[in-house]
Parts: C-alpha cells; sequence; structure tokens
C-alpha cells in the first residue's frame, strides 16, 4: 500500500462525461493511497482508484495546467488548473506506476521447501537481479528497459548450464543430459517469457491514454514469469 509521504491538492474545474452524466464542476484532486479523490463542494467525493484509469495526459499552457483522466469505462475527465494541478499529475503517475512485490506468494525462494542452497540461489539469481534493478523505479518505460524479457530468459538457461555443471561437473554427456530435463520442466516458464515479451511490445509503443492499462497488463505478465519459474523450480531440483 502506498504511503502519503507529502499529499499535494490543487483546485481544480473539472469537465467531461462520465456515465452519462455531464459534468462542469469546481473541485479540490489530491491523492489518496490508491486513488486520485475529487471533493466537491456540494456532492459525495469521487474517488477514482489508479487501477480504474487506462491512462493520463499532462498538458500545459502558458497561465493554467491540464490533466486529462482516461476511465477504464471509456469516460475522459478534463481537470484545468494551476501549478499546483501539475504537482498532483506527476505524483499520480509515480504512485500508479510503483512496481508491486514481485515475490509475495512464492513457495520455493526462501523457503526450507526450495531446498536452499547453491543450486536454489543459481536459480532465482536471476529473478532476484530484475527486481533490485527496477527497485524504486516509477517510469514505466524505464522499467521496461531495466526488464528485458529475452534477456532474462537467457540468464535462465545459463543457469541451467550452471546447474548442470554443477551437478556433474567434468562429464559433458551428464550435464547436457540434465540441461535438457531442466529445459523440460520448465516449459512452462519459458511461455511466459513469451506473454512477457508480448505485454512489452505493447507497452514500448503504449500512449498517454493507455500506458496504465498497458503496464498493469505487463506487470502481471512479469509476475506470471516468477510464478512459472517458481514452480519450475519444484520440479527442476527433482532432478538435480
Amino acid at each position: 500500500m502506498t504511503t502519503d509521504i507529502a499529499t499535494v491538492r490543487a483546485s481544480v474545474r473539472v469537465v467531461g462525461i462520465v456515465r452519462g452524466r455531464e459534468i462542469n464542476a469546481l473541485a479540490e484532486a489530491s491523492l489518496e493511497g490508491e486513488a486520485i479523490v475529487l471533493t466537491w463542494t456540494s456532492a459525495t467525493p469521487w474517488r477514482l482508484a489508479f487501477d480504474g484509469l487506462d491512462g493520463v495526459a499532462l498538458g500545459a499552457s502558458r497561465s493554467a495546467s491540464q490533466l486529462s483522466l482516461y476511465l477504464a469505462s471509456g469516460d475522459v475527465l478534463e481537470l484545468s488548473g494551476d501549478e499546483s494541478l501539475r504537482a498532483v499529475a506527476l505524483q499520480l503517475v509515480e504512485r500508479a506506476c510503483t512496481m508491486p512485490e514481485l515475490m509475495r506468494g512464492l513457495r520455493s525462494l526462501g523457503s526450507l521447501r526450495g531446498t536452499p542452497g547453491a543450486a536454489h540461489d543459481a536459480w532465482f539469481a536471476p529473478l532476484l537481479a530484475a527486481r533490485r534493478a527496477v527497485h524504486g523505479v516509477t517510469d514505466a518505460k524505464r522499467q521496461l528497459a531495466l526488464i528485458d524479457a529475452g534477456e532474462l530468459a537467457r540468464a535462465m538457461e545459463r543457469a541451467m548450464q550452471e546447474l548442470a555443471a554443477l551437478t556433474s561437473p567434468g562429464d559433458g554427456a551428464r550435464q547436457r543430459a540434465i540441461e535438457a530435463a531442466l529445459e523440460e520442466e520448465s516449459e512452462g516458464m519459458f511461455l511466459a517469457f513469451a506473454r512477457l515479451a508480448l505485454a512489452a511490445d505493447t507497452l514500448s509503443g503504449s500512449a498517454s491514454d493507455t500506458l496504465f492499462v498497458d503496464w498493469r497488463r505487463w506487470v502481471g505478465a512479469l509476475r506470471e514469469v516468477f510464478t512459472a519459474a517458481d514452480e519450475a523450480w519444484g520440479r527442476c531440483s527433482s532432478q538435480l
């Protein structure tokens, strides 16, 4: 859950149509946790969760700032205000693209069930390195550049080669047999890598109005990679 370190607020005019209702009113825009809140002068506040936004676009003229909110419903809200709105918008984008915890729920990593040791550490090392690379990075396109699906897949292939060498040092034939067995047990993981690559292609070409939804799909595909790798280790460890 996101912690409000310094809540920013902006007085804005909101114009748009939501579920057939025309909006043209003054409000205060602020961020609370994982939502942008529009507090009206004479109505119940609207809490728009980040996962209900497909994207946002920030524009500015010489005298004002504008923020377009693209809702998952297909509706669009146009907010206009002063420089304080720009501060709200920038913090919104930062919070909305904060990388979630990728290791939570994995059964093998860091548990006795995962048979910790040199082989375990070699298997999970590429995943841990990927997680460290994006720690604290909130720019979606920068995250995408730091976690390349193809490179991560190749790192896992190298880990398999390392495991085979650790298991049967000096025995080339046995190493090749182990590598083949590990690849077979990891088929689901490499299918997850393929899905991650497709999601990455979409995110790389994403426009501002679809950035959040494309980012969430990419993160979901990344989670699937971590889960598939965790499940694969449960099977691969028995081959070593």
